[in-house]
């Protein structure tokens, strides 16, 4: 049973975790702590720990502090020109404004979010009707002992 129990929280939560989408941002200044997606049109270079990342392209990260001239950003997430990706943890990165070539902000998908739940719901239902009929079948002990007329040789 418990394995069912994980089963059906997985198939919740994975379909769940995907009702998100990036969309351009309408307004010049996003809010704080808002998750966005920053494509460059120059790139720049970003420290990451004891690493310097090189020709950065595009910039994934929370907005720290964000004004009419820059962006700071808490990066969790840095693409080079070649495709390279670097994961980091919250590295502060500072884009001027001119450099952000598009800016989009991570929104629930409408969409998305009733497709997975109607999945979700289909999955739960399957597991239900595949289990109900097993969970009265056991008879609680196996085989039972055979009668006492019959002796071993």
């Amino acid at each position: 049973m418990e394995g069912i129990m994980r089963f059906a929280l997985l198939s919740w939560v994975m379909p769940l975790s995907a009702c998100f989408a990036y969309t351009p941002l309408e307004t010049v200044v996003p809010t704080r702590g808002s998750e966005v997606v920053a494509n460059l049109s120059a790139p720049l270079e970003v420290r990451v720990g004891e690493l310097t990342v090189h020709d950065v392209k595009v910039a994934h990260g929370r907005v720290a502090y964000a004004d009419a001239d820059s962006l700071v950003l808490s990066g969790t997430q840095f693409v080079s020109e070649s495709g390279a990706e670097y994961g980091s943890l919250g590295t502060p990165i500072t884009v001027p404004r001119r450099l952000i070539a598009q800016l989009s902000q991570r929104r629930v998908s409408a969409w998305k979010t009733a497709l997975a739940l109607g999945a979700g719901g289909a999955a739960i239902a399957a597991i239900v009707v595949s289990v109900g009929p097993l969970s009265g079948s056991s008879s609680g002990g196996g085989p039972g002992k055979p009668p006492p007329s019959v002796r071993a040789p």
